[in-house]
């Protein structure tokens, strides 16, 4: 059987997560909360398959309702963490 990816490795995230911020920062519009955080190593380590997940959707979802889903892009298979 083969593993869904949950979300993308770690640097990838961090990567995308600065492009949503600068995007966020820019934007600069009354009410709209920042994206979602990403996780630091620790907290990377320490959190569930199930909360990586749950994050990086509410992630894609915040970037949809906000107008930057476009920043996300297509993920490449080597960007894509699947709990291995």
């Amino acid at each position: 059987m083969e593993t869904q990816p949950l979300c993308p490795q770690l640097l990838v995230w961090r990567q995308i997560y600065t492009l949503l911020e600068e995007a966020y920062l820019q934007a600069a519009a009354d009410g709209m909360p920042p994206p979602p955080p990403v996780f630091n190593m620790q907290s990377w380590s320490l959190s569930t398959f199930a909360h990586k997940q749950q994050r990086w959707a509410a992630t894609c979802s915040w970037a949809e309702q906000y107008g930057f889903k476009q920043l996300i892009g297509e993920l490449a298979a080597d960007d894509l963490y699947d709990g291995d």
